[in-house]
């Protein structure tokens, strides 16, 4: 049979009184968090609604803005990905281009028709379309991709007289 000292049983039973006190404030302290929890959660909402102060157009048209900008398509660097601008449709109504559509071609294929939004591959995206050139979005870099302008040639006429 075991046999215990006073001391040890006093140092025992001390123990054992401690562990039930921390284990009865884990118990309240855990019943507490509980009913905060369930307070938040099944609180009563106002059946009023919000106030909004904020304009439906303008709070739709956020996602189209820019958040830090435009910059000037004169001061864009030049793409150098193999691409070619054949022709430009511009279209203007209400200062966006949407309906502008562009003729590029891709590595000296045939042209296909692009407008503003669409992608030509490799996560390159068409910016704008302007009158001269072409705002590319390559890479989260705005590039140019402008019309080449070809200076015309005059063919000297060979006047007879007859």
């Amino acid at each position: 049979m075991v046999t215990f000292s006073l001391n040890k049983q006093q140092s025992l039973v001390g123990s054992c009184i401690i562990f039930s006190i921390l284990i009865l404030f884990f118990i309240i302290y855990s019943f507490k968090q509980w009913q905060s929890d369930w307070t938040l959660t099944h609180a009563q909402t106002s059946a009023t609604p919000l106030l909004r102060t904020v304009n439906l157009e303008i709070e739709n048209s956020l996602p189209n803005e820019h958040i830090f900008g435009q910059s000037s398509t004169g001061m864009m660097p030049i793409t150098n990905l193999q691409l070619r601008v054949t022709g430009i449709v511009r279209i203007e109504n209400d200062q966006e281009h949407t309906y502008s559509k562009a003729y590029i071609s891709m590595a000296a294929q045939p042209s296909k028709i692009y407008q503003i939004g669409d992608t030509l591959g490799y996560g390159v995206k068409i910016y704008d379309i302007t009158a001269d050139a072409v705002i590319l979005e390559n890479d989260n870099h705005i590039e140019k991709l402008p019309l080449p302008r070809e200076k015309l040639k005059f063919k000297s006429r060979n006047l007879r007289e007859y």
